[in-house]
Formats: structure tokens, sequence, C-alpha cells
């Protein structure tokens, strides 16, 4: 599936690779779509299952939300730099701007992936809730729901494809809309009353707000900050206590973070055909090519070059 959406990407547009848009989705008769809106594909009528072609060996940026749901096998997703895996029964739902890559496939591995614009949905929507179950979604991306909740939810997902395969029929849209309803509505039950169970058990702390909070902030200004003190001043707490609390809730220090993050995007930027390492080192405003060579062989022990070849 990811091999089939990378072949969509012409030489050019290789320079954005990292940011991936429904121009980068295949167009074939075996994959349902409207254009710029909605995107479903799966590997359910398939003999085989994925195999290591299949599979991106870098991160992207996705520019409209993902679900995957997962029928059969397994698999390993990086969602902001953060590992899961998914197995039968379990859905993983990635919200646009995220850095997400498909890690690794079981050879059993069965999936469908659902891609919608963040556009499409009615503005009637309530925006408490949406925010809520956002927010929920980016601490909890992948859940396992019950067995009925499940059915329903991959039943809303072949309805969306049979609709569309519907020739003649003038409604697609319209029709593919109302079951996105119904698919979004058990998805965010389920995540709403996983999150209430949670927080009746343990409450959300102050400094996991912060963690919280630094890791938007970094995903906001990483490409042009990387030093704790610029965070800390956002967040009007000291540098050394910032530090302190992000490594309490998550087991890494701040200056890690902000790293893996500016790593994650030169790793997708050198993966791109067409972008060279003096672009990445501008683009990511670092001082010299010299200095970009050291900070990326120190984390990830080869130079961007070698990184960019391999």
């Amino acid at each position: 599936m990811a091999r089939k959406i990378y072949n969509q990407i012409t030489q050019m547009e290789k320079q954005k690779i990292f940011q991936v848009n429904f121009s980068h989705f295949p167009t074939d008769k075996n994959v349902a779509r409207i254009p710029e809106k909605m995107f479903l594909i799966d590997n359910f009528d398939e003999k085989k299952g994925y195999s290591s072609e299949d599979i991106m060996d870098f991160p992207v940026q996705v520019t409209m939300a993902l679900t995957f749901i997962c029928t059969a096998g397994e698999a390993t997703l990086s969602i902001n730099l953060q590992q899961y895996k998914i197995s039968a029964g379990y859905i993983a739902c990635i919200h646009p701007g995220s850095f997400f890559q498909f890690l690794d496939a079981s050879h059993d591995q069965e999936c469908a992936c659902i891609a919608i614009s963040p556009n499409i949905m009615p503005v009637n929507f309530d925006v408490k809730l949406g925010m809520e179950t956002a927010m929920a979604l980016k601490k909890h991306p992948v859940f396992h729901p019950s067995l009925k909740e499940f059915a329903e939810i991959l039943s809303a997902y072949k309805s969306i494809k049979e609709v569309i395969y519907r020739e003649d029929f003038k409604f697609k849209e319209e029709v593919a809309k109302n079951y996105i309803e119904i698919l979004r509505w058990n998805i965010m039950d389920r995540i709403m009353r996983e999150k209430d169970l949670y927080q009746q058990t343990r409450p959300s702390s102050r400094k996991e707000e912060i963690f919280m909070k630094f890791i938007a902030t970094v995903q906001k200004y990483y490409t042009n900050e990387r030093n704790v003190t610029f965070y800390a001043d956002k967040l009007c707490v000291s540098p050394k206590y910032l530090s302190a609390v992000v490594h309490e809730v998550s087991g890494k220090y701040a200056t890690q973070w902000i790293t893996d993050y500016v790593i994650l995007e030169c790793k997708a930027m050198l993966k791109a055909e067409g972008d060279s390492v003096k672009n990445v080192c501008n683009r990511l405003n670092f001082a010299n090519q010299s200095f970009f060579a050291k900070y990326f062989k120190q984390h990830t022990g080869m130079t961007p070059r070698e990184y960019k070849n391999k």
C-alpha cells in the first residue's frame, strides 16, 4: 500500500515527500476515492500480505486524517515518534500534521486505510467534543474496540467503499459523508469512554499538562528553535523545571524530544529525491553544512550523505 502511494509521486514532488497529500495516492480502479476529499484502500482481496517493498523506510507528514483498521496479522507504526503495534481488531487514528511511518508488517497482515480531508465534515459539529476527542487521540492514537464496535466500524468502511464504486450514482459524496459520520461517532464514543475511564482511575496531573503543551510547542517551532530555554519561556517555566517535568512524564529529557523531532524531519527531507544536504541544512536553519553533518552524525551514527544514499 505504501509503495503504491510512493510511486505516484513525481520527481519534483519527491522534494516535498515529507508532506503527503491526496495527489500522492494512486488513482487506479483498485482504490475507492472522491478526488481531494476521501480515499479508501485495503488488501482484503489480495492473496498475499505486505512485503518489504510495501513499507516506506522513512517518515512522512500527513495533511489528512488517516484511520487504519486491522483485520489480520500485525504491523508496527510510528506516530509522532512513538511506536505502536496494531493487530487484528485494532484501530489507529492519525491526525493531520502528524509524522507517520509504517515500520513493519507481518506477511499475513490485512488492513484498511481511510484518508479524509479535514474540510470534508459538516460545520455543525460539537467543537468542544471534537477538541476533547482530538486530544485523547493524540495521547492514545491506537485502541482496541469491542468485537461489536469493531464490526460496526468495519461495516461503515465497506459501505463507504461500496457507495463510491456505484456507477452513475449522483450522490456518492453525500452518502459517503453520512457513513463517515457513523464511523466517526463510533470511534469517538469508544475514545471518550476510554478517556473517562482513564480519568476516573488516574486524573491528569499538572505535569502531564505541561508535557503535552511542550510537545505541541515543539511541533510548532522545532524547525527554527532547538534551545530548551525558548520552550521554557513559551510555557512560563524555568528550563531546569521543564526538563525535569518532561523526563518524569516521558522518560526523556526536553532536549531529547527536540532533537528527535529535528532528526525526524532531517531523515524525511534527506530521503526525498532531489533534496540536497545543503537544502536540508538551510531549511532547518543550521549555521552551516559542517555543523549540520556533525549534529546529524552525533544522533544517528551516519553523515547526512551516508543516510541519504543507504
